[in-house]
Formats: C-alpha cells, sequence, structure tokens
C-alpha cells in the first residue's frame, strides 16, 4: 500500500499567488496533517478532506505562518460536534494554545490534548511511526521521520541545513524540506539551495520537494530545484499548493 501527499501549503508569512502558509497532509488510509498555517482549512476542503477524519495535527514549531489555522481547525471539529483534535509539538505547545483558548472564551468547551515532544522522541499516531529530531531554527523546533507501509517521507519544518536533519534523511523516499531563498541569498534560520545540496550528498534520499518559498524565489523556482539536485545527486522539485503525490 502506498502513501498518499498533498502539498496543502508551500508558502510562508507573506502573502503570495499560489502559496499559502504551511501545511501538509499526509495519508495512509486516515490522514494526518503536519502543521497548520493560514489558508489550511480552506485547503483541506479542496483536497476532500473530511472535519471527520482529521483529527490529528503535528507541528514543527510555533511560528504563526505554522499554526494560524490550528485553533480554527479545533473550533470547526467543535462547532460540528465531532471529538477534540489532537495536537503533537514541541515544547511550549501546551502554554501557547492555553493562552489562545483563554482569549476566546466562548470556546471553553472545546478540547484540545496536547502532547509535547523533544528531540529523539518517537510515537505511533494514524498508522504512522514518527520520530522527532532538533532542527536548527530561531525557536525550538522539530523535524520529522515518518515511516509507514515501508515508506519513509522526512519533514524538516523551518531549519538552516544541519547534520541532524541530513542524518533524518538518510535513505527516506521522500524529504520535503524548506528552502525559503534563491541564490546568491545569505541567510540564518532557513535554508537556500546550495547549501541544501551540500547538506544532502551522500543522505541516500530517493527524491526532494522544496516548499516554505519567500516571495523572493519566484521565478528561480526550477533553478533552485536544480541546484539541489545536482549538488546533491537527489531528483529535486519545488512544490506547489496543492501538489499531490504517491509515494
Amino acid at each position: 500500500m502506498s502513501l498518499k501527499v498533498t502539498l496543502l501549503g508551500t508558502g510562508v508569512g507573506i502573502p503570495q499567488p499560489g502559496r499559502s502558509q504551511a501545511a501538509i497532509l499526509i495519508e495512509n488510509e486516515r490522514p494526518l496533517l503536519f502543521d497548520c498555517g493560514a489558508g489550511t482549512l480552506l485547503r483541506l476542503d479542496q483536497a476532500g478532506t473530511s472535519l471527520e477524519a482529521l483529527d490529528t495535527v503535528v507541528l514543527t514549531h510555533l511560528h504563526l505562518d505554522h499554526v494560524s489555522d490550528l485553533l480554527a481547525l479545533a473550533n470547526a471539529r467543535y462547532l460540528s460536534e465531532l471529538p477534540g483534535l489532537e495536537v503533537y509539538g514541541p515544547e511550549g505547545t501546551e502554554v501557547y494554545l492555553a493562552i489562545l483558548k483563554n482569549a476566546y472564551p466562548n470556546l471553553g468547551r472545546m478540547q484540545i490534548a496536547v502532547h509535547e515532544l523533544v528531540p529523539m522522541d518517537s510515537f505511533s499516531v494514524k498508522g504512522f511511526d514518527i520520530f522527532a529530531e532538533e532542527a536548527r531554527h530561531s525557536v525550538t523546533a522539530l523535524a520529522y521521520r515518518i515511516e509507514a507501509e515501508d515508506r519513509i517521507i522526512v519533514y524538516s519544518g523551518d531549519t538552516e541545513a544541519c547534520a541532524r536533519v541530513a542524518a533524518l534523511a538518510q535513505g527516506a523516499d521522500l524529504l520535503i524540506h524548506e528552502c525559503s531563498f534563491p541564490e546568491p541569498f545569505d541567510v540564518t534560520n532557513h535554508t537556500t539551495p546550495r547549501k541544501l545540496g551540500e547538506m544532502l550528498c551522500n543522505c541516500g534520499a530517493k527524491r526532494a520537494l522544496l516548499t516554505h518559498l519567500y516571495p523572493q524565489a519566484q521565478g528561480y523556482e526550477d533553478e533552485m530545484a536544480e541546484i539541489v539536485a545536482n549538488l546533491s545527486g537527489v531528483p529535486t522539485e519545488t512544490a506547489w499548493d496543492m501538489m499531490t503525490l504517491t509515494i
């Protein structure tokens, strides 16, 4: 049996055509959502994913472009009289959600079960075995290795090119990695094509998708993917919203 991957959101906090904020849907008969930035509810509807089926979200970190629609998703389930939402995320997730709920007293009965994670944690949910690793970002952030049906998918979240995520990607069938800016940008907390391509040398990943693109990347998408592929030897594409793959 194969896994279905839908890139619901491939953008950042700055609006741009064709890219809503970060969200990835992975389906193994049942759907599992990674990140939930602004626009995710609309993209889920476009993907034909029912609220009833989607009851679990895994967060990489708590920046707004990765969590903007999380409370809205929980509220939509509440209004639809569905059971509460389960959320896995880095340390700080429970406090973050408690603060949000306090801002909306009418949502006091809305249930959100939080499971906080640290690097090297592993857990199983919805038929997926998931391993968390530290990413290198401006806040506490996690990358994930997701395994099911003899398939391996790795999602970087937001990160600089780093050895821990490179190790996580060893032998992956699909690596979904942020690549925020084109060359010759030199940035911290995010990845550029050259640094990502150098990081992926000898990692053995079978395929890579670039996501989390800033507006500065517009017009350079193919070039960015080509740089990564040429340096790493890993077939690479730049993702767009609603791109769907079968792994």
